[in-house]
């Protein structure tokens, strides 16, 4: 990562008073404890329960695409060949060492990390992963989020394995926060299968936690890896880590505050925020995010093929009356997915809310209110659309009915779809929808729109390109800007691509949210920031007299 980064959303992430920057106070609890705190001895046992709103996806870091899995298989069921250290700087993991040139990085393993079954982790493995993870039939976000500067993966022997990439670029390390799987055990799985093979529900890792059970829409419980690397930490101080699934966030929160959760806040919502922020003996954690939230049009449909279109629908939405009103204040405007903390963003104002300009969009795009019912027409069709949002995302419900109000102000009929999360995932996936109310967390440190944006990845079945959005325009500023290696350079090559994206609104950006997370009492040295809410999971602890 670009050392100007890091500094930059380290300064930010500090002034959100973070443990992890030495901060993070919080409210006096039983025994005088606060929430998260730091200091102490650790020592070994107990169990944490972590609340979250909706289940996890796979257990597969090749076809996972959902944050709250990410954070489990980065942080304690796997072994990535790099981690972030706490001024987002690469530091050795898996990889205990590596040699970067312009055309390739060499990456030598670790020989002392096993798979939870007792095979050791080598170099196939990785070769491996990365070989299913560019195969076009798995869809995965490691090919195209992670791996699209990388041409090829060489294993030079058992421990060492080397990546040669498709040109000179910057912060090339940022392609490899991603872990291995076992070749030994999905060797034979085609590509094709891969996401739907009962591994990803009975997964063998080779983190510091071992996967225990899946319940699913329930819970999913993990234990302590004896056998976990002294030199990475050793065993974790925690016996086990429970992940429950509560689907209505006020019962999230009487169970933070009665001390039956210990974390909440997969997905905390800004009002529950504000009640554990006056809430004694519970901490709120908040800090700015790598998540923009936005809306998808369907580019492939024929409503939405049309970016006259897409431009009234942005024009429609008043962003800052959802911030202000639903958000608490607890997230900023977006025009594109360079977040306002990348020193590779240039500023652009979002389209302004202009309900008569989107009006006047759709008549240049053929609509007109023929029969006078306040619905826009064509060909006799009325201007309507189904728009799909998470059953259990309660804020989604509340934005998709404010937005609902403010398109029907121009002339468009909204239709909510509420849809289970895995189901609605299934279908946005597969571009079988209108349009969808998403999140996208940046999945590194460095600027890549091309998961979501590319034509290549359009082409490509249940892609990130989920829009079926393409502009050879914006590809070759892509290209330009993933190949830039001086920074002022890159940062015009990325305005310039924000441009295009401004002008063809094939989504409309929404706000880039502030991450937030409730902690409670008991756990001990709990770190929190922009890589994740779990991140030193591996290194919480209970007191002995508040184990259970």
């Amino acid at each position: 990562m670009n050392a100007s980064i890091a500094r930059h959303l380290l300064a930010l992430v500090c002034a959100a008073g973070l443990a992890a920057c030495g901060g993070g106070d919080g409210g006096g609890g039983a025994g005088g404890d606060k929430a998260g705190e730091k200091g102490g001895t650790p020592v070994e046992g107990g169990t944490v329960a972590i609340d979250m709103l909706a289940d996890f996806q796979a257990f597969n870091p090749v076809t996972n695409t959902h944050l709250t899995t990410d954070d489990v298989v980065k942080h304690m069921l796997f072994t990535p060949l790099i981690q972030y250290d706490a001024k987002l700087q690469p530091v050795p993991w898996l990889a205990e060492r590596w040699e970067l040139t312009d055309s390739a990085v060499t990456f030598f393993l670790r020989r002392d990390v096993m798979w939870h079954d007792g095979k050791p982790v080598t170099a196939e493995d990785v070769k491996f992963t990365f070989d299913m993870a560019k195969d076009p039939a798995t869809a995965s976000l490691l090919g195209s989020a992670y791996m699209n500067m990388v041409q090829s993966a060489t294993v030079v022997d058992p421990h060492t394995v080397r990546f040669s990439f498709v040109a000179p670029h910057a912060q090339a390390l940022d392609g490899f926060w991603w872990p291995p799987l076992p070749k030994h055990l999905l060797g034979t799985v085609p590509a094709a299968e891969l996401g739907r093979h009962p591994y990803n529900r009975n997964p063998v890792g080779s983190g510091p936690f071992k996967f225990v059970e899946w319940r699913a829409n329930q819970s999913a419980t993990f234990e302590a890896n004896p056998s976990f690397p002294a030199a990475l930490g050793g065993r974790p101080n925690l016996n086990r880590v429970v992940f429950r699934v509560t689907p209505e966030a006020t019962t999230m929160v009487t169970e933070l505050i009665n001390g039956t959760a210990d974390m909440i806040g997969y997905t905390l919502l800004p009002d529950q925020a504000a009640q554990i922020k006056n809430q004694s003996g519970v901490e709120l954690r908040h800090y700015p995010s790598r998540e923009f939230t936005f809306f998808a049009w369907n580019n492939t449909r024929p409503l939405f093929a049309d970016a006259r279109v897409r431009r009234a629908m942005t024009m429609g939405i008043n962003r800052q009356q959802i911030i202000d009103g639903l958000l608490q204040g607890f997230g900023v405007p977006a025009s594109g997915m360079i977040p306002p903390w990348s020193p590779m963003y240039t500023e652009l104002a979002p389209l302004t809310h202009d309900p008569n300009g989107a009006r006047a969009l759709l008549q240049q795009a053929g609509f007109a209110d023929a029969n006078g019912d306040g619905i826009l027409e064509k060909s006799g069709q009325p201007l309507r659309f189904t728009l799909t949002i998470n059953s259990s995302n309660r804020l989604h419900a509340d934005i998709a009915q404010v937005v609902q109000r403010q398109l029907r102000q121009v002339g468009v009929d909204v239709q909510i779809q509420p849809q289970e999360f895995q189901s609605m995932l299934q279908r946005y996936k597969a571009r079988e929808y209108d349009a969808v109310l998403a999140n996208w967390s940046l999945d590194t440190f460095k600027v890549d729109p091309s998961p979501l944006f590319s034509c290549a990845q359009a082409q490509i079945k249940n892609s990130a390109n989920r829009t079926g959005y393409c502009n050879p325009r914006a590809d070759a500023l892509m290209e330009q800007g993933l190949r830039a290696t001086d920074p002022a350079q890159a940062k015009g090559i990325w305005a310039q691509h924000s441009q295009v994206l401004h002008q063809d609104q094939p989504i409309t950006f929404l706000y880039w949210s502030e991450d937030m997370a409730g902690v409670g009492p008991r756990p001990r040295n709990v770190e929190t920031d922009a890589r994740s809410k779990i991140v030193n999971i591996r290194d919480w602890w209970i007191p002995a007299n508040r184990q259970r």
